[in-house]
Formats: structure tokens, sequence, C-alpha cells
């Protein structure tokens, strides 16, 4: 196969590239018209940087394209030029790129460690003097029984004072979405923040009543009264029907409720709280009296979070202005200030506040005819509440500007601290008094007001119907009595207005404070953590305000600006690969790897040391408690909006200006020539405005830019490199929103977001996330929606919303999440889709960002606007392509449909039609989209993802009960987001376990899509990470499955064997194989179901069960069979022996008859052993003598003729074959390509010859021929038997076997080859079946047989002549039989348990097959053995077999003194009491049954069992002896037990070790045999661990073509790119000079090739890359071929060390 160029169909010159190059044309005089398509088809140069790269020979080639000198001279300074213009970094070498990087990264990482050792000093200060401080501070409290009281009914008191922070009421509780209204008085707390959350401002009428307040009442029915005299009067001024009361107590006011959760609350709580209230339309507390202390505390801090917008009246220039989000504690207004002198007054002061303020449309402030309002109030005495009022478009507003209303609950005269700040800092005082009031304390008060000169006052008599004096100057009377309500405001307003602008008076909230210390009352914002991080903030900022601001994050945030989006778009040219005329897609690459490191080191010099900014920043977010972090944040941002604001609201006001002019323009009939001026001016202000914006998330995404610098130029992983994600970590954890994709970038980066989840998962590990993403377009109320539902914190208004993608987690309450599956909710929100783009990529990224946030989600929100047409289709086809590409690469989201700002959403007619009709366009966009992406089997929505139009659509009302900026919430969108919160939270709970991820399945998911996405293809890209984790973690619980099935039969094999040998089975019955090995794979099969069903990634794992079980079930009867087989070859062999042992028991029979013949004339006389030994050895000889002379002779068979006549048999079509036999005899067998190789001509092949990979095929199925041959001829001589003349036939039969296997069709080998072969095979076969004859009959010759037994039968004559003292001779009988036995038995059984040991210990083995390949690669790399790679590549099986072999030798020498040790002890104890309790048994029995020696030796034989191979029949030498004394036989044998152990494991111990590697090898080999098919193109090795697997072949890294032999097409030079890279690429490879396909579509060349999955990656993968630069010279040598041209090894490959690689493996 061969690499062919581009496909020239596909254009390569895309337009921003053409624009670069065509300029340098035109500067040197080149006509680029002319230039840009030569340069293109005759360098393949189609961008400025490609120039960089030009040579000599490619100046002579663009020259000989041309006649004209001008043109030649042009060229020659273009040449020039390029060469001059290279930048310094890529003139520089390698190794000197490597030693600057490497300084730079080391000078980098110690301003960082510096950084963390002074932050902790800091920290470590910091804490000491916190505890000092807290030590040496006591308040003086005051004893306040109702407050007490008050905490202990609302379930409080545990945090008071201050103790409350937001995560306690974020946290996602059971109740929050199933129940409406509270049970009890101790929930009032948590449903007035759960109502706070969703905007309902309905909770200011949370009440509870105790069954209806009458707990502790009963009434006098009206049986009762019925036979009683009444009066209809008589209960006229009294309470008719009134309860008897026994111990009342008073409900709980509704503003206590508030106020006890004010005093409660933390600042950060509070700050949340007064901005949901305010924006409810709710007044906000200013003062509030401490219960427990005697100090007003002044809200500065609470109130930074309240933000408004309203048009302003601008006097000057004579119409309105706007403001746009303003921070309200900073905006100077007139204070209006209503106080009450006096009580008993039948008006209400906070009502007429409402009137004037909302014209009574809803309640800012608390009033005594509000719902749940008594006069059992405790906390708001004394309590001075602010609200603004702001102008909007409306005609009839009261005030043309904003205004700030203040409101004193209470008699003014019991809270004159709080009176006395009002009059200084109100610009109008409206005092509700009684004109007959005669209370001194009271007249006073209003006398003094009255007398002042600072403020007008304005005076509203509770008791008058009409004004008293003249009203024309600053003191104004108005009676309030009997006047209708709209006449008396108007009154009220004209007398405001009047007198407000008669004062020039205007305070922000922030100027009020100043007055307010002074006054002593104590400001929240002067505590002490929040100061210091205020003045650290301000230390911060004083590096910014020295500077320009358009400059600003160019100079101090250099890393996000152009050498980010620079890199960005390197990345993604790496993901989007394009062949070049002269480079290869491999070089192109490693070009931009090179210019992707540059970058980074670029960065590195720009970042340190750090400025001053980011070295504050840094320092102080590393080492600071939570809620330091969180002030020192807020402050800072606070600073950063005040520095920016005024610059971005000039840039957005000319923006919208000139969009104006545009859209005006547009209309006209004839355009102007302004039109294309006006657009660059915008987009010029577009990237102004980015510039200029600066907030938090820049300062902690330029962290992340500094992170992933340090990340890719350093190898070390120091605790102060990680200390950069770990801010980020600690922020997301304590509640805010962190950045998931650069807006600005609209990019992800990648290694950032990942260290900041491995971060979260180290602080929260094994916790499991439940994703909700939202999609919608711009300005759609998305993140209004996010926070209405779960408190978020994102950013909110219209024109400068969410740009990229950020998430905030939400953690579930313990129980709540036990319920539901997981612990937290991970949010993400986006920047709307169809937002405007300065480059015109709206749409491909609008599908780009849905794609990625629907594939991210568990649950997508699809947020839709109003009811325009064009903006429902558009966002329901970028919805549902989004939805289409997760159901091919197999995510399954769910979806929520919410359509907000829909009239009448309570209609139910209306919302079926609205539903029919949703339902059919998405069924229609789903039919066509389908078609796009030619995905079959969709014919509606449904079918794409799982929809129920009735409960996945939810229409929303205006989020506003009128009209803005004094609007309050509408109940009715409060009531959806509740309703859509409790769907949620439903389909959540219903969410399959599978789908739910853990943190880090979560970091897989992101880079998983974002690589996929950048890719040109999503669905061919797309690598489910998680898949391929679940996959790998199966397929190694997969190996141990089989581990412990085939250790089961193993040891029921040798338990067989042992059987067998000692006679006891003659037939295999069923008990004794399969009903064990059937009941060993039930148990296992309950582990495997178990597995797929309560793993963590049961949902994954459910497609792949059925293979499973398949698999399992056929290696059960595979290894069924093996062992059958192997048993019933093991009862044949027996039985064999039996027959030539019956013969031998001939001899041996005879022999003991003369010998006890002999004992018998003997047995009277005392002789010493010596004695009997002569005797015995004078007649031994006679007696052997006179046995064999008696035997036939022996027939001696003819093998060499054997061999001639089957292959003269075999290939009786060739011609002389019996010649060639004469000749060929004795000569090596050698490839003769010419002779044995034959090329198939319709293969259609680039050429007629032999490529090296397929000699080296060739080669390798000789080998496998002749390594198959030698196996079976060890198998033969494993059987002891006799020569068979079928064992030729079986040579015939592998040959055949091996040589017809499937190829590639390529070559086929000719019948000289199979007669060569055979003839030498048969030649060393008949060697061999010579000596195993030899040995045959050496072994059953019954001299050679007896004389070997001579020692036994002297034993047996020693005991007949010694009588009844013989047990000595006895016992030592049978234990030098049982010594052998011993230590045979245990031998065989070492063998699985080193296997065994090995697959748990080994790290090669104890994964699965990737894992074993992995350390198979380190090894290779540590030997750097040319050799060995060589085979590795082309002989994969042999060399595995051979590396098993020498780990196993590694194992065995390493482990010798250690576990082997251990391994023979524990067996030798296990054999040991096996023969201690056979002797026992043995004996208890035989005594009962007055048994003989014979008899006592079957039972001690019947009781070892199959614990060793001890036939009975090797005792019979010793069965007639005559034993009296049971008891001293047992003594004796358990006598020796210990001795004889000894010898035992000393014999063990001296048998070498190395005969026992052949058999852990078979065994490991069975075991990890896996898939051996390789990549059609570069040979990877599938890693699949099961043989014959489903499903497509895969490897995780593929290797580059040259080293397979690849080249490209009709050149001898080498194709170094990878075919991972070439997929993803324009490439073609060619089959032949009328095939070529792209690699592309690789599957459509068939074949091998249609069974592989191969999938793009950019990895860097340093390894191959290291061993071509390694073995080049090596790897020419053997293919014949170059590294040059396209195939020269990029200079990046050469700085490749063996360390570096071997880092990479095993990290």
């Amino acid at each position: 196969m061969a690499t062919a160029d581009y496909n020239t169909g596909e254009p390569l010159l895309g337009e921003e590239r053409k624009q670069d190059l065509q300029e340098i044309l035109n500067t040197v005089g080149l006509d680029s018209e002319f230039w840009l398509p030569k340069l293109q088809e005759c360098l393949g140069v189609t961008c400025a940087q490609a120039l960089l790269y030009l040579q000599e020979k490619d100046l002579q080639v663009l020259k000989s394209q041309v006649q004209d000198p001008g043109d030649i001279t042009a060229l020659e300074k273009l040449f020039d030029l390029s060469h001059s213009n290279i930048p310094p970094e890529l003139q520089e070498s390698p190794v000197e790129m490597i030693n600057k990087r490497q300084q730079q990264v080391e000078e980098a990482l110690q301003e960082l460690k510096d950084l963390f050792l002074e932050g902790k000093q800091r920290q470590e200060e910091a804490m000491r003097r916190k505890l000092h401080d807290k030590d040496n501070t006591k308040k003086d409290l005051i004893e306040n029984r109702a407050f007490q009281d008050l905490l202990q009914r609302l379930s409080l008191q545990h945090y008071f004072p201050k103790k409350m922070g937001r995560a306690n009421f974020h946290m996602i509780y059971k109740t929050s979405v199933s129940k409406t209204q509270p049970s009890s008085e101790q929930e009032l707390p948590f449903y007035f923040l759960q109502k706070l959350l969703v905007l309902d401002y309905r909770l200011r009428y949370l009440v509870f009543r105790e069954q209806e307040n009458t707990e502790h009442q009963f009434y006098l029915s009206a049986s009762d009264e019925e036979n009683e005299a009444s009066d209809p009067y008589e209960d006229l001024f009294g309470d008719g029907n009134r309860p008897v009361t026994s111990k009342s107590r008073p409900r709980i006011h509704p503003m206590d409720i508030q106020m006890a959760i004010f005093h409660c609350a933390d600042d950060f709580a509070r700050q949340y709280i007064l901005a949901k209230l305010s924006i409810c339309q709710f007044a906000l507390p200013l003062l509030v009296p401490n219960p427990c202390t005697s100090q007003i505390e002044f809200s500065l801090w609470c109130l930074k979070q309240v933000r408004r917008s309203w048009q302003h009246t601008n006097k000057s220039a004579k119409g309105k202005c706007s403001f746009h989000n303003q921070q309200m504690c900073r905006v100077p207004t007139a204070i209006v200030s209503f106080i009450r002198v006096g009580n008993g007054l039948s008006a209400s002061k906070s009502q007429i506040m409402n009137c004037l303020i909302s014209k009574r449309k809803h309640d800012v402030f608390f009033h005594r005819h509000c719902k749940g309002s008594s006069k059992d109030c405790l906390l708001m005495e004394g309590v001075v509440e602010i609200c603004w009022f702001c102008p909007g478009e409306e005609d009839e507003d009261r005030f043309d500007n904003c205004v700030t209303f203040s409101n004193l609950h209470g008699d003014a005269k019991e809270h004159k601290q709080q009176l006395a700040f009002l009059q200084e800092v109100s610009s109008l005082i409206v005092v509700l008094m009684s004109a007959s009031d005669d209370n001194e304390e009271n007249s006073k008060i209003v006398h003094d007001l009255w007398q002042s000169s600072k403020s007008p006052l304005i005076c509203l008599l509770d008791d008058k119907e009409k004004d008293m004096v003249n009203n024309s100057g600053r003191r104004i009377r108005i009676g309030i009595r009997n006047r209708s309500e709209a006449d008396l405001m108007e009154e009220i307003t004209i007398a405001i207005r009047r007198l407000l602008e008669l004062s020039d008076a205007a305070l922000s909230i922030e100027d009020c404070s100043h007055i307010a210390r002074k006054q002593g009352f104590l400001i929240d914002e002067d505590q002490t953590e929040c100061k210091k991080a205020k003045e650290k903030a301000e230390s911060t900022m004083a590096a910014l305000k020295e500077m320009n601001l358009p400059h600003l994050k160019e100079n101090l945030l250099p890393l996000q600006g152009e050498l980010w989006h620079l890199w960005c778009k390197k990345d993604k040219e790496l993901y989007q690969l394009r062949q070049k005329r002269n480079r290869s897609i491999e070089q192109h690459k490693s070009e931009i790897e090179t210019e992707k490191q540059i970058i980074r080191d670029k960065q590195l010099v720009k970042t340190f040391p750090l400025n001053d900014l980011m070295r504050s920043f840094t320092l102080f977010l590393q080492h600071s408690e939570t809620h330091i972090k969180l002030y020192f944040l807020h402050w800072l941002s606070v600073f950063l909006e005040s520095l920016t604001t005024g610059h971005l609201e000039n840039l957005h006001e000319k923006r919208r200006s000139l969009w104006s002019k545009i859209q005006t323009e547009k209309q006209k009939a004839q355009k102007s020539n302004s039109l294309d001026l006006w657009q660059h001016e915008i987009e010029a202000i577009s990237t102004e405005i980015s510039d200029c914006t600066l907030g938090i998330d820049q300062l902690l995404r330029e962290v992340g830019q500094m992170y992933e610098a340090l990340e890719e130029t350093s190898c070390k992983r120091d605790i102060i490199f990680l200390s950069l994600p770990q801010i980020a970590a600690d922020l997301m954890l304590s509640g805010m929103p962190i950045e998931l994709m650069d807006g600005d970038a609209s990019y992800v980066p990648l290694k950032w977001v990942a260290a900041v989840f491995d971060k979260v998962s180290e602080k929260i590990p094994g916790k499991r996330l439940f994703v909700l993403s939202v999609l919608g377009l711009q300005s759609s109320g998305k993140s209004t929606l996010l926070n209405a539902l779960f408190g978020l914190q994102f950013s909110v208004s219209a024109g400068r919303c969410t740009r990229g993608a950020y998430m905030q987690l939400l953690k579930v309450e313990e129980t709540f999440a036990q319920e539901l599956g997981f612990d937290f909710l991970l949010v993400v929100d986006t920047k709307g889709l169809q937002a405007p783009e300065p480059n015109n990529k709206s749409q491909k990224w609008d599908n780009t960002l849905a794609t990625f946030i629907i594939g991210l989600g568990n649950l997508t929100l699809i947020n839709i606007f109003g009811e325009n047409p064009s903006e429902l289709q558009d966002i329901l086809q970028i919805a549902v392509q989004a939805f289409l590409r997760m159901k091919q690469v197999k995510i399954s989201p769910s979806c929520l449909f919410v359509h907000q700002n829909v009239r009448e959403a309570t209609a139910k007619d209306q919302t079926m039609e609205r539903q029919r009709q949703l339902e059919q366009k998405l069924d229609e966009i789903a039919r066509i989209t389908a078609e796009q992406e030619q995905c079959s089997n969709v014919s509606c929505f449904s079918d794409v993802i799982k929809f129920d139009v009735n409960t996945d659509v939810h229409y929303f009302a205006h989020l506003w009960e009128g009209n803005p900026p004094m609007a309050p919430p509408n109940p009715r969108y409060s009531h959806n987001v509740q309703e859509l919160k409790s769907r949620i939270i439903l389909m959540a709970k219903q969410e399959s376990r599978g789908n739910i991820m853990k943190i880090s399945d979560v970091k897989c998911r992101v880079e998983d899509l974002w690589r996929a996405l950048v890719s040109e293809n999503f669905i061919f890209s797309f690598r489910n990470t998680q898949e391929v984790m679940a996959m790998s973690k199966l397929e190694t619980m997969y190996k141990q499955w089989s581990w412990q099935l085939r250790s089961h039969v193993l040891h029921l094999e040798n338990q067989l064997n042992n059987q067998i040998q000692n006679g006891k089975i003659q037939t295999l019955e069923r008990s004794s194989l399969e009903d064990p090995i059937t009941k060993e794979y039930e148990t296992i099969k309950e582990g495997l179901v178990k597995y797929f069903h309560e793993g963590q990634e049961s949902e994954i794992l459910t497609q792949w069960k059925e293979n499973f079980e398949n698999k399992l079930l056929v290696l059960k009867d595979t290894l069924m069979s093996d062992a059958k087989m192997e048993a019933n070859r093991c009862i044949d062999i027996k039985k064999s022996q039996e027959r030539l042992n019956e013969k031998k028991m001939v001899y041996e029979n005879e022999i003991l008859k003369r010998s006890r013949e002999l004992a018998l004339t003997i047995k009277v006389k005392e002789l010493s052993e010596e004695e009997l030994q002569k005797k015995f050895n004078q007649l031994w000889s006679k007696w052997v003598c006179d046995v064999s002379s008696n035997l036939p002779p022996a027939t001696e068979p003819n093998i060499e003729v054997d061999s001639d006549n089957i292959l003269l048999e075999h290939f009786k079509k060739e011609k002389n074959l019996a010649n060639i036999l004469k000749t060929n005899s004795g000569k090596k067998f050698e490839i003769n390509y010419d002779k044995h190789v034959k090329i198939n001509k319709n293969f259609g092949l680039l050429t007629n010859q032999l490529e090296a990979g397929d000699k080296e095929l060739i080669h390798v199925t000789t080998n496998r021929i002749f390594s198959r041959f030698d196996e079976t001829i060890t198998n033969i001589w494993k059987q002891h038997r006799d020569y068979n003349v079928n064992d030729f036939h079986e040579i015939l039969r592998i040959i055949e076997e091996v040589t017809f296997a499937p190829t590639d069709k390529k070559y086929s080998f000719t019948s000289q080859y199979n007669m060569e072969l055979s003839l030498c095979l048969f030649e060393r076969a008949s060697k061999s079946f010579n000596e195993m004859h030899r040995a045959f009959e050496r072994e059953n010759d019954p001299v050679i047989y007896l004389e070997s037994k001579k020692d036994d039968f002297f034993t047996s004559f020693k005991i007949s002549c010694q009588g009844a003292t013989s047990i000595k001779s006895f016992v030592d009988f049978l234990w030098n039989k049982l010594i052998p036995a011993v230590s045979t038995t245990i031998w065989e059984n070492m063998a699985p348990t080193i296997a065994g040991d090995m697959q748990a210990t080994c790290p090669a083995f104890s994964g699965n097959r990737a894992q074993l390949e992995k350390h198979i690669l380190i090894s290779l790399a540590e030997e750097e053995n040319f050799d060995n790679y060589w085979q590795y590549i082309h002989d994969p099986k042999c060399f595995f077999s051979g590396y098993l072999g020498k780990q196993i030798h590694r194992y065995c020498k390493e482990e010798v003194d250690k576990k082997i040790k251990t391994f023979l002890k524990i067996n030798l104890d296990i054999i040991k009491n096996a023969i201690l309790c056979a002797i026992h048994e043995s004996t208890a029995e035989a005594k009962d049954k007055s048994s003989t020696a014979s008899e006592w030796l079957d039972l001690f034989c019947d009781h070892l069992g199959n614990n060793l191979i001890f036939p009975r029949a090797d005792l019979r030498y010793i069965e007639h002896q005559e034993i009296k004394d049971m008891e001293f036989l047992k003594e004796a044998m358990s006598e020796a037990l210990d001795a004889a152990m000894t010898k035992a494991e000393e014999k063990l111990l001296s048998m070498p070790i190395d005969k026992m590697v052949p058999v852990i090898e078979k065994i490991l080999s069975e075991q990890f045999c896996g898939c051996w098919k390789q990549c059609p193109f570069c040979k990877a090795i599938c890693t699949n661990t099961i043989p014959n697997h489903d499903g497509d072949h895969s490897v995780p890294f593929h290797h580059p073509l040259a080293i397979s032999g690849g080249c490209w097409y009709k050149t001898d030079e080498f194709s170094i790119d990878r075919c991972s890279t070439a997929v993803a690429s324009d490439t073609l490879f060619v089959l032949s000079d009328t095939l070529k396909i792209p690699f592309k579509t690789y599957r459509q060349a068939g074949g091998d090739y249609a069974t592989w999955s191969i999938t793009p990656d950019s990895s860097s993968q340093p390894y191959w890359k290291w061993f071509v630069f390694r073995f080049k010279s090596k790897l020419e040598e053997k293919y014949q071929k170059k590294f040059k041209n396209k195939g020269k090894v990029p200079d990046a490959w050469t700085i490749i060390t063996k360390q570096d690689v071997l880092n990479d493996l095993k990290m």
C-alpha cells in the first residue's frame, strides 16, 4: 500500500491565508492572481508562513515557470524576504530551543515557588492574628428573651449571629421541589428563602397558622346557644362567636421572618437576600438595630449587589439618558425620608409610600393592612428601610429622576439616633403626625424639624382634612383625613417634586455611610476581614490606574490576547490537517506543534516575572480563607467595573448609534458608500469593547493560561505548578461560576479545565454530577431563568450577556442525594446563540456551541423567548441537529423546552395548540436534518431523543408584572419556575444511574466533545473516553473472570491426572469434570451479571453484556473440551502403559516368587543386612537371565522408508521426486522467493516484486511452521510411547494448515515450497522418531527395567526374611516412594500458582491487553534492540512468547528466595497434612477391621485420594508384610514425616526452575492471547483482550506508516504519517494504479480495512517518533527506502529522548 497526494478536488486555500500571502506577493511585485494558484500547484504553499520553509531548489522550480526577468528578480526578492523574516526561534536548533525553554520554565517555577512561600507565611501570620483577636474580642450582649424565643420557633438559633451562608439555602432539598407550604414554624425560613430564590414576592405573606390558629381555641357551637336568650346588639361592640383561648401565642410576623434571617445571615448571604428582595421591588433594611447589642448596623456591603436600570431626564439636553445596571449604593440621588411622630394614627405611613411609589400596585413597604400583618412585630422597630423609585419611559412616572425613599419604622421619638441620621442625609423629610397630639416630646421633634433650615419638610396631618397654611415655601402641611387617594397622592407628589427642585442635595448610600460612621453606627464594610480584602484589592488595582484602558489587557494580561488566539488557531489546524505538496501530514503537524510550542514559550516570556496585578491576584487567592477570597474578589470586581464602566458605556452607545445608521441606510433604495465603513467601525468598536472588558473572569483566564503554558513547557509536576488550578477549584466549590469555554477566543482550554476538574475531584472524591445545561438565543432570559431556578450568579444584563460557557456547582442535600443518585448539580450557562460575531461565523459557531452544550448535559433546557417564528425555527434547527449528533455517537441526553414570554400561558386550549405546532415543527426539522446528516430511521423528533410534548414543554408568563423598572416579578413566572424546577429534579431522579457521571467522567466528556468538535467531522472524530475507560475496566474484569475459570480447570486437571495415574479413573465421568467446571462457571457468571447490573458504568456496559456472557460461555466450553481431551489422552496413555506394565508384572512376579522362596529357606537364620544383600546378589543375575530368555525377539520399524513412502504418495504429482529426495537429503531449508512464492496477478499490484514487509511475512509463516513442528514433536515425546507412522501425516497437516491460512492474497506458496519444507521437516522428524523408539525400547527392555527395580526387590526380600520385625524397612520403602511423589505433585502445582501470582503482582500482567502492550513497549525501549522491534512488528505472536519467557525467567530469578520458596512451603504443608491425615485415618480403619499390610496400603492410598500421584501398584513389593501392631506402624510413619518433607523440599529446591518456565508460559500465553490482528496500514496490534472478538479491531496508538514499510506513491520515500492522523486529512492511499481511496473513507477498501476502527488522533505520541529517528538507518536498510523529502524526519522528532518516551508510557 502506498500513500498518494491530497485530493485536488478539495479547496485548500482559505480566504484569510490568501489575504496574507497576497499582500507579500504584491509587495515584491508579483501578480497575485497568477502566483497564488501557481505556488499552490508547484510547491503546496497556501499561506505566508509556508514561505519560511522554501529551499533553493524550490526557487529554481518557480523560476522555470517564467521568462520575464522582472518576475525572476521578484522571485529572488520573495525568497530573500521570506528567509530574512524567519523568526529567531525558528532559526534556533531544536536542542537550543529546549535548553532555552527549560531555563524559562525553571525561572517561572521558581517565581511561583517564591510566591507560594510568601503567601503561606502571610496566611500563617493572619491565622495567628485572627486567633489573637478572637481571644481578646468580647461583645456586650443584651439578654433579649423575646428574640431568642423567636429564633427557637424558627429553628435559627444555631445560625445566630451571622452563621448562615449562601450554601445553606442554595442546596437542593427535597422539600424545595415537592411541598409548597410550610408544615411547621421551623420551616418558615426555608420556605421564605425558596420563594425568594424563584422571585416569588408572595414570600412577604408567608405565615404559619397552627390548624388555622385554633389549636389552643374552642368555640361555642350554635347548638350550645340555641336555647339561650339573645340580644342582637349584645355583641355589637364585642367579638361575636369569640373563641375561648388558653395560653395562645401570636403567630410569627412575616417581617420578623425576614429580619431573623437577616440577623442570622453572613455578609454574602445578606448581599444575596437584599439583591433578590430588590428584584421583587421590596424595601431594603438600611439601618438595623442589633437585637442583642446596643449598636445600630448600617447596610453598605449588603447593598453592593443591588442594581437597577432606568431613564433619567437630562434638563440641559432636554431629553432622557439611560442608565443600565447601575450599582445603586454608588448612585447619588435625592433622599426622601418618611417618619412617624406619635402613635395611634389612623393612616399608615408605609401604605402612603406604596401609593406614592407604585400607585398601590405593589407593596414595596410592608404595612398594617398586608396579609399576615399583626401588631406583634418584634424586629422592625427602629429599622430604616429604603427603596429607589426609578423612572422608565412612561409619561405617567411621578418623578423624572431616580429618588431614594427611606422609611423609619416606629415612633420617631423612640429612635433618636436614626432620626438624627435621616435629618443629616435627607433632601426632604415627610412627617406623618397628628395636629392634635399634645405630647410635648412629639411636639418638640416636629417643631425642631419645622425650624430646621437643613431640609424641606412636609407634614402629613392625620386628623386634618385640608391645608392649614400657605404651601408655597419649604414647609408644607397637608391634611390627609377623608381625602381621596388620587387627590392626596397628586398633592403629595407635586409637593415632593417642587421641594426636591429647591434642594440640590444628592447623596449615595456610600456617601451616607460616612455620616453614619460619624454618628457611631456599625458599618458592615468596616469589619476587619472585609476591610483587609478591600485594601488588598485597592493595592492590586494600583497597577491598573496609570495605564491606558484599551491597552490594559494587552500589557497586564498578555496571555489571553493575540498569543492565545493564535494558539487556538494553530490547535484547530492540528485537528484539520491539510497535506502540502512539498510536505507530509506529519511534517505539517510537526511544524504546527513547533509553532504552538513557540507561542507557549512567548507566553512564558511575557508572563514571568509576574506583573504586579497578577502577582498580587495569584498570591492572595492561593493563601487566603475562602470567605476572605470572596471579599477580595467582590472588591476587585467593584473596582474593575468602576474603572471600565464609563468607557464601555460610551463604546456601546457608539456601536448602537452606528448600527442604527446602518439599519436606516439599508432601508433606502440607493445605498450609501458609508455602509462598509460603518461596518468596519462597528467591528473595531467590538474589538475595543473586548479589549476594555476586564473582570474576575479575565484574571482567572490569565491564571489558566499561565498553567497551560507551564504545563506544556515543563516536565515537572510540582506542588507549585499545581497550585494554579487549585485556585479555580476552590472558587468553584465555594459557589462561584468558573469559565468552561473562553468566550473571546471561542475555545476550550482543555488542559486548564481538566486540571480544575482534577482538583475539584480531589476535594470531593467519588461524587457524582448531574449536568444541566441551557441553550437559547441571545438575550432570551437564559441566565435569568437559571438564577431564578437555583439562585446562581450568572450575569443577566442584556447586551453584556454571558460570553462562552460557565459552570457552577450546586450541592444536593445528603439524604436527597441518596434518593436522586447524584451529589451535585453542575449547571452550564452559555453565550446566546445568534450573538453578533465580528467575523461572520455565527451559524457554524452556533452549531458547535449547541453540540458541545447538549453533549455535555444530562438534561438541556432549550430556552425560547417570545413567539417570533423565525427565531423559533433557528433555535429548533440548531438544537435538533445537536441532538441528532448525540444519537449518532451514542450519547443520550434529555431535553426540556422552555417557551418564555408567552401570551395567555395559562389557557389550556392555547397551550395544547402550541404543543401540537411545536411537535409538528420538531418532527419536520428532525426529518430534514436526518436526511442532511445521512442518518436513517428518523421520521420524527422522538426517534432522535426521548421526548413527550405534554411534559417536556413548559410555557412561561412574562417575567414582570407590569412595566420595568418598577414592576415586580410576575407571580405566575415564579410559579412556572417552581414547576420547571420540580420537573428537572424528577427527570434527574429518573435518569439512568449509568448516565450520571463522576467529576472525572465530566472532564473526559468535555475533552471528547471538544476534540471532536474542532475536527471537521464530529461523528467520525468523536471518541467516548468514558466508554473506552469502561471497556478497559471490563476487559480487566474479564481477564480476572477468565483466569478464575482457567485456574479452576487447571486445578481440576491436576487432580484428575493424579487420579488417572493412581489408576482410580479408567473412564471419564461427567461428575469428574463437567459438573465442577459448570458449577464454577455459574458462580463466575453471577459475578459478571452483578458487575453489569450494579457497576458504576452499568448503563454503558449494557451494550456489551450479551457479548461477554457468550465469550465466557465459549471459554468454558473450550476449557472443558480441552480438559476432556487432555484427560482422555492421559487415560489412553495410562492404559497403554498398563498394557506394558502387565508384561513387566510377569517378570516382576517371577522374580518376587523366587525371592520369597529364597527368603523361606533362610528365614530361620538371623542374617545381617550385608549377608542378606550377598545372598540376594548371588541369585539376582540368574533370575533376570532366566526371565528375559523366554521373551520373543523385537521387530524394528524402518522409519526412513516410512518417511519416503509418505512423501512420494503425498507429492505424487511432482516429477523426479525420488531424485529430489536423494539430492536434497541433509540440506537445510532456505527460502527461494522465485521458486517458493507466486505473486497473484489479479491483485492489482503496484509492482511485481515482493516488498520487504512481504518477505518478512513469508519468513514469519515459515518460522511458525517450524515452531508448530517442534511443539508437536515435544508433545509426542511427552506421551512416552513408541513411534507411530501417523506422526508423519500430522506434520503434513501442519504445513497445509499454516500455508493455506487466509492472507492478503498478494502472493501464495508454491508446491515446491511445500515439498522442500516437508522433506526438511521429515528428515528432522525421522531422527527424532528413531531416538524416541530407542528410548521406548530402553524403558521397556526387561533386563534394564528389572535392573532399575533391583532395590525394590531386595527390600521385599529383606522384609520377607525379617518378618514382623521389619516395620522400619516397610516404612522406609513407603517413604522412598512418597518423597518423589510429593516432589512431582508440588512441582506440577507450582506452575499455575506462579502464573496466578504474576498476574496479581507483575504490573505487565495485572491489567488488560492494552496494559500489557504498554509494558512490552517499555521493555523494547529499554533494551533498544532493533531485531526485537522487527520481530514485534512482523511476528508479534512469536515476540510475545519470547517476552513472556523473559518475564517469567526474571520473576523466577528475583522471587526464588521470596515467593517461590513460600509457595513451596505452603504446598508442602498442604501435602504434609494430607499424608498425616491419611496415616491416621487408614490406621484407625485398619485396626477396626484387623486389616493386613496390603489392606492398610489400600486404605492409605484411598485416603491420599487425588492429592498425590501415588499408584498403589508400585507398593506390591511390600504388601505381603505381616504387620501385627498397626499403632506402631502409625507412629513410625508419623515420626518419619518431617524428615521426609525436608528431603522433599531439598529435592524441590534442587530442581532447575527453568524447566517450569514453558508450562507457565503456556498458561499465561493462553490467558493473554487476545486478538493478534494487525492494522492493515501500520501493523499496530489490536489490543482487544478477547480472541475472535465481535466488533471492530482497534488500538490506542497507531504507528507511522514507515514502520511497516509504507511509502509515497511511485517513490522510494517513506511515509511518516500515521493512519490516525491521515484519516483526518485529505490524503489518499493507493491499492493499485486504478484504485485510490481517501483515508477518510478507508473502509471502502473492504477486507481487513473494513474491520478496523481508526479514529482521528492529534496527540503527540512520542514513542514511535523516537523509534523512527533512533533506527532510521536500520529501517532504510531493511525496506530499501529513504527518509527524504516528504518522508524526512521532522526536527521535533530528533530531540525526543528515550527517557521522554519512557516517562510518557509510565504516566
